[in-house]
């Protein structure tokens, strides 16, 4: 290229307008909160009744009405060899009825685990689509929940009001992350995570004594509940595999009695994890 054409390039680059900028900040945050007296939910709270600080300041806060906002569930289910026979038709049969109750405006995905985990139907509004996917389960191999759990939560997250129900009869025995991995990526992530276990009822009646007290907790037990714990979710036991339904229809009722809360951050704090913590101050 000539000199001359080179400073004709320049002085057309020179001459070109500069790219457009835009500005990028968060217009508002959404927190899940359940609140219980007991074992029971409170209803009928007001924005007045919660107070909510982000980073240990408090920002003022509304209620979004939870039917205007629509929920992705993600069904993740164990099933490896265990699940097989009359659990896994009462498995089914539960995912059915979640899924029958949910809303038209809802999505819901099915993941399936054992040593692998495969995402079998993606999030969808297809009820029919979903039902097949339930119905074409086949159990069989070894058990990767805490894996299961991190692809769940990943796959989950971004995604809105995001709910993740996740069934397993029993204990991690293949996974390559561990729980403590797998914590602490859902202490990060804005995946409510509920989970369902078989806990016949005998391992749970009150040991007997002068002070009656439950008995301990199995070790995956205590670990699923805590797991369950960090995203504001619990463990929810099934005393057989035909309560099951029963337990996967609670937990959508108790997204019924949550409250969702919205408020903007301080928009000159830098970006970063943001604590932030919720309570009750008028009951």
């Amino acid at each position: 290229m000539s000199a001359l054409a080179l400073l004709l390039a320049a002085s057309a680059a020179a001459q070109a307008p500069p790219p457009p900028t835009f500005s990028v900040g968060v217009e508002g945050v959404y927190v899940d909160v359940f609140v219980t007296e007991g074992n029971r939910p409170v209803v009928g709270l007001a924005a007045a009744d919660f107070e909510l600080r982000d980073n240990g300041a408090r920002r003022p806060a509304e209620l979004v009405a939870v039917e205007s906002m629509p929920m992705s569930t993600f069904l993740v289910l164990d099933v490896s060899g265990s699940v097989a026979g009359e659990k896994l038709a009462q498995l089914q049969a539960a995912a059915r009825a979640l899924l029958g109750g949910l809303r038209p405006a809802d999505e819901a995905a099915l993941v399936t685990f054992n040593e692998e985990v495969r995402l079998r139907v993606p999030p969808t509004s297809d009820r029919g689509r979903l039902e097949r996917g339930v119905a074409g389960i086949l159990p069989g191999g070894s058990t990767a929940l805490h894996d299961a759990l991190y692809a769940g939560a990943m796959l989950a997250s971004g995604r809105g009001r995001s709910l993740l129900v996740l069934f397993t009869d029993g204990e991690d025995n293949l996974s390559w992350l561990g729980a403590v991995e797998v914590r602490r990526v859902l202490l990060e992530s804005n995946v409510l995570v509920q989970a369902v276990g078989i806990v016949p009822e005998e391992e749970r009646r009150l040991v007997p004594g002068p002070n009656p007290r439950p008995p301990p907790e199995a070790p995956h037990v205590r670990t699923l509940r805590e797991l369950a714990e960090v995203t504001g979710g619990r463990f929810w036991p099934a005393a057989s595999p035909a309560r099951l339904a029963g337990a996967f229809l609670a937990i959508l009722e108790a997204m019924k009695t949550r409250y969702v809360l919205r408020f903007e951050p301080d928009p000159v704090r830098q970006e970063s994890l943001h604590e932030l913590t919720v309570k009750l101050v008028r009951r």
